[in-house]
């Protein structure tokens, strides 16, 4: 979509509803990548890729307070929106509700961007794991710090073992004969 396709108004977001339902949600974690259903209200960010002007869709109860927040510094109000005069009257409501408060209600996020109690938990838990790893102590390592080197196992000789021959190792392989190709005659 360019610029001056279909708008008045030029910013930076824009609602609408889906025209068909092959837009995907770049919201937060858990809805990422689902697609917006045809007709479900969406917000799109300006997104400027190699001199192509175009948006990056999410769903309406995906937008983060940070999104409201940008909004706002835009803007004096909700109804300056690009894309807010086509709304219906219910979903201009819910936006001058969440531009009041700063998000979205929690009746307006999707199923498929609520996390389940039990992954927030986890999540938490598994935050305070992922740190660093630590660097290895002088004792351990040596004086100068480096680790030590590992050796290479040796090379394992087949023939030695099959033949019993000791001394294997230290002669040259010998690539295999092939048999003599038949000669051919021309006329």
């Amino acid at each position: 979509m360019s610029d001056n396709e279909g708008t008045t108004k030029k910013s930076g977001y824009r609602l609408e509803y889906a025209s068909s339902a092959r837009s995907k949600c770049k919201g937060p974690k858990p809805c990422t990548g689902n697609p917006i259903a045809k007709g479900e209200l969406r917000v799109g960010s300006v997104v400027d890729f190699r001199g192509n002007t175009s948006y990056s869709w999410r769903h309406w109860g995906c937008t983060t307070t940070k999104i409201i927040t940008g909004m706002k510094s835009q803007f004096d109000s909700a109804d300056e929106l690009d894309g807010f005069d086509d709304l219906k009257d219910e979903d201009k409501e819910r936006l001058r509700k969440a531009w009041e408060e700063g998000k979205v209600a929690d009746e307006d996020i999707p199923e498929t961007a609520r996390k389940a109690p039990g992954e927030e938990a986890e999540e938490d838990e598994e935050k305070p794991k992922k740190r660093a790893p630590a660097k290895a102590k002088k004792d351990a390592a040596g004086e100068d710090g480096e680790k030590p080197k590992r050796k290479r196992a040796p090379a394992k000789a087949k023939k030695a073992e099959d033949d019993g021959d000791e001394h294997a190792e230290d002669k040259p392989k010998k690539a295999p004969t092939r048999k003599p190709r038949a000669k051919v005659k021309y006329l």
